[in-house]
């Protein structure tokens, strides 16, 4: 195969980010996704990283990130690769170059739908699984978009660092969680569905693998 290039999308790029949200709208599950004008605003956000990986002139994967300043994590939101392509590690070199521009020293969240018997599913965890991602246990994530329906039941995976830590304490994950809600998703601190996922967990949340 040629190589294959991965770098920024940059917000001037019209072409390049037309051809992202179609890969994006194509690949990822619908409830699961934003509007348009939500996704392409994005863009122009400094907390948000676009990654394309590139076959020739061909968008072939996409990486979304958000990357708030001066914290200990951040979210791998979006991912997608062009489906005759997928099984060439394409997905997982976006992801590790994410990594790299956020910083290795900070843990990386991803959402992911949870295992409920799909074939999908099970071959999105089984990615995730040799990253070396693993899943905060107990934590039912509730992810808050509704534009095109009620998301399915989602878990949450971090690789921290270091990558063999055993758990994350409660009052971490509370405050990721209300970062994510108030900074990615524009939802009020005082979300019930925050205290939904939060009021069960244990002092420590165990990373288990998936």
């Amino acid at each position: 195969m040629p190589e294959i290039r991965i770098q920024p999308i940059a917000p001037d790029n019209a072409p390049l980010l037309d051809a992202a949200f179609a890969l994006y709208r194509d690949s990822i599950e619908k409830s699961e996704q934003r509007p348009e004008p939500v996704f392409r605003a994005l863009i122009q956000r400094q907390d948000y990283i676009f990654l394309a990986a590139q076959l020739d002139d061909e968008l072939i994967g996409i990486a979304v990130s958000w990357v708030p300043e001066n914290a200990d994590f951040w979210l791998f939101e979006y991912a997608a690769v062009a489906e005759r392509l997928r099984g060439n590690n394409i997905g997982a070199n976006l992801f590790f170059a994410s990594r790299l521009m956020a910083g290795q020293e900070r843990c990386a969240l991803i959402e992911v739908d949870a295992f409920t018997g799909e074939e999908m599913q099970a071959k999105r965890l089984a990615f995730y699984r040799r990253l070396g991602c693993r899943r905060l246990a107990g934590l039912d994530y509730i992810l808050p978009l509704d534009a095109f329906g009620a998301p399915p039941p989602m878990w949450l995976l971090a690789l921290p660092s270091p990558v063999d830590r055993p758990s994350i304490s409660v009052f971490q994950t509370e405050n990721w969680l209300r970062a994510i809600y108030a900074d990615v998703y524009g939802q009020s601190l005082d979300d019930p569905r925050l205290a939904t996922m939060i009021d069960p967990l244990p002092d420590d949340v165990e990373l288990v693998g998936i």
